[in-house]
């Protein structure tokens, strides 16, 4: 069998991690913004591969020829252009078009194994990626000649599958696998990819339930889409997918027989797919949607299937210097680019869409590829810069527009698959006294569009969301007017992203403020058609902390915590509590400072 060397040292390291007991971060002087190198061939998730020093691959799903279709890439990650397979790679057999086989290397053969993620066929390969490949029969044999061969002796593994995983030295395989409604099984070989047998345990997370938020019930997904890593300390590490507000975690000390019982992890994400994996010197990186969808309405159905998704219009990255205890960033790696359509639901196709979904190869000392979304408008290929992860500082004065913002409300009315049309909820407008700037109106509007009386649903009270890198203890100053004619704001800052018009969000929020003309901010009464600067120091996300709010430098008010939270504060959330259509707040700059 063909050894591909080069890659050999990064896999070990990768899928083992290093024994560095304390990682230092690197500087940041360099650091970049994520920038978008290309579009993937199909649904982010699988088909992301390394094959050489220079040369990644993104393979494509279907049948036939259109299975052969890839994008590769030559430059390590910087350009991108349509390929075809070599004849030797076998197409999907069956499945879902949009859907890439995951093709995984073997960090002791160098070769690679590849699984179908629905219908489950494992092949392996001889030679490489364009050498021979070899269908798995039920016997543990090796096929190579499946054009001719008969499929239905072809061993297949049961559920849908993310990618393998090797650990235990690359000795063992697990490839998690679910059914939507129970939860996450592993499936596990320990000679190659030959023979398989499943786990002990299932991984799994309870049904979302009605309460005083929800007035119906989520789409059950009992744990699935599981992501494993191996953790120094030799135990192994899944998150998965559920109903939750939180991905749920599981633990298990025998290389994935038994697990523990699942528990609600750090991360916030509800009905998305997780991602993390093992940086070469060590360092841990987590992908996922780091976002609360709108509250289940009375026109929910029961838990059978979607009802609509509020929640895939982001992707965010965090790191861990010390094997997952604590981690950084929590940053929007991209927001999607059609979030504010107005023909969101069915634009170019009715099917999945936004932006959750991911996986990532390593590029070099501070850079990974990012492969992410679902649907051929969505999705994208990016190139995200580790160091920027650690940056404490961001400030937004609109300069690019509302690119860093989300502000969309949205048209209630299930359209396409499982979505809303969207309309913008808060706008950029001129200042009178300062033509060079614009400033962002956060308003109630009057749009019978955004009501559905049918399901007790009312959108018109408009926000905006912002994110910053995380910490447990910060600053967040806000240059701000309050119109005439306002009935007032709502400030919040929370650890994740919540839609504008999301009502609920004081509910969920570490700190909330309410700012109205007329009414007092401490002892200061707030006048309107004034600039003012708003100063919110929080000193922790812990019980019992507190923030201190500053008026133009002067302590006006303390802030006692409303709810604690295990990352610290990422967001800055705006909405109107106005109770008829109104002038609202503008909004001339934010700025954020992170300990």
């Amino acid at each position: 069998m063909k050894l591909h060397k080069s890659i050999l040292p990064l896999l070990f390291l990768a899928q083992m991690g290093c024994t560095t007991e304390e990682i230092q971060p690197p500087p940041i002087e360099e650091s970049q913004s994520p920038q978008i190198v290309g579009v993937p061939p199909a649904d982010a998730g699988r088909g992301l591969v390394r094959v050489s020093e220079n040369e990644i691959r993104h393979y494509n799903g279907g049948e036939g020829y259109d299975g052969r279709k890839m994008q590769v890439s030559s430059d390590n990650g910087l350009t991108w252009q349509e390929s075809l397979a070599s004849a030797s790679y076998p197409p999907n057999f069956g499945g879902i078009d949009k859907e890439s086989p995951a093709i995984v290397p073997n960090p002791i053969t160098g070769e690679y194994i590849r699984v179908q993620p629905i219908d489950g066929y494992v092949f392996i390969s001889n030679g490489g990626l364009d050498g021979e490949w070899a269908a798995v029969t039920k016997d543990g044999q090796l096929d190579y000649n499946w054009e001719q061969g008969d499929k239905g002796n072809y061993l297949t593994l049961g559920g849908i599958m993310r990618s393998p995983t090797f650990v235990n030295n690359g000795q063992r395989i697990l490839i998690p696998s679910h059914e939507m409604r129970e939860g996450t099984r592993l499936h596990i070989s320990d000679d190659g990819g030959l023979t398989w047998r499943t786990s002990q345990d299932i991984i799994s997370a309870p049904p979302h339930e009605k309460d005083e938020i929800h007035q119906g019930v989520r789409w059950l997904n009992s744990g699935v889409e599981g992501s494993i890593v191996e953790l120094r300390d030799g135990r192994l590490w899944i998150l998965v997918r559920t109903s939750q507000d939180q991905y749920y975690e599981a633990f298990s000390s025998d290389f994935g027989d038994t697990w523990t019982e699942s528990q609600p992890s750090r991360f916030f994400g509800t009905l998305t797919m997780p991602t993390i994996g093992r940086l070469k010197d060590g360092r841990l990186l987590a992908l996922w949607t780091n976002t609360m969808p709108l509250p289940e309405n009375l026109g929910a159905q029961d838990d059978m299937w979607e009802d609509v998704f509020t929640n895939r219009d982001s992707h965010h990255a965090a790191i861990s210097d010390d094997d997952g205890k604590t981690w950084t960033g929590f940053r929007e790696v991209i927001l999607d680019e059609h979030r504010n359509r107005s023909d969101y639901a069915t634009y170019e196709g009715q099917e999945d869409r936004g932006k959750q979904q991911s996986e990532f190869v390593e590029l070099d000392e501070h850079r990974v590829l990012i492969s992410i979304g679902q649907h051929k408008e969505h999705r994208r290929l990016m190139i995200m810069d580790t160091r920027w992860l650690y940056e404490k500082e961001r400030s937004e004065h609109f300069e690019n527009g509302l690119e860093n913002w989300t502000v969309h409300s949205y048209i209630p009315e299930v359209r396409g698959h499982v979505s809303y049309d969207r309309k913008q909820s808060s706008q950029l407008v001129d200042l009178i006294d300062k033509p060079e700037h614009q400033a962002l109106q956060v308003r109630r509007v009057s749009d019978s569009e955004l009501i559905n009386i049918e399901n007790n649903v009312n959108y018109e009270k408009g926000g905006a969301t912002w994110n910053f890198p995380n910490g447990k203890s910060g600053q967040v100053d806000i240059r701000f007017m309050l119109n005439e004619h306002s009935g007032g704001t709502q400030i919040s800052l929370t650890d994740r992203l919540f839609n504008a018009v999301d009502e609920t969000t004081a509910h969920y929020a570490v700190y909330t403020l309410n700012v109205t003309p007329g009414e007092k901010l401490g002892e200061h009464v707030l006048e309107a058609n004034r600039w003012y600067t708003l100063s919110l120091h929080w000193n922790g996300v812990e019980k019992n902390s507190d923030a201190q709010v500053l008026l133009d430098g002067e302590l006006v008010e303390r802030l006692e915590i409303s709810n604690t939270s295990p990352n610290g504060v990422s967001y800055l959330h705006f909405i109107s509590t106005s109770l008829e259509a109104d002038d609202g707040m503008l909004i001339e700059s934010v700025e954020a400072s992170v300990n």
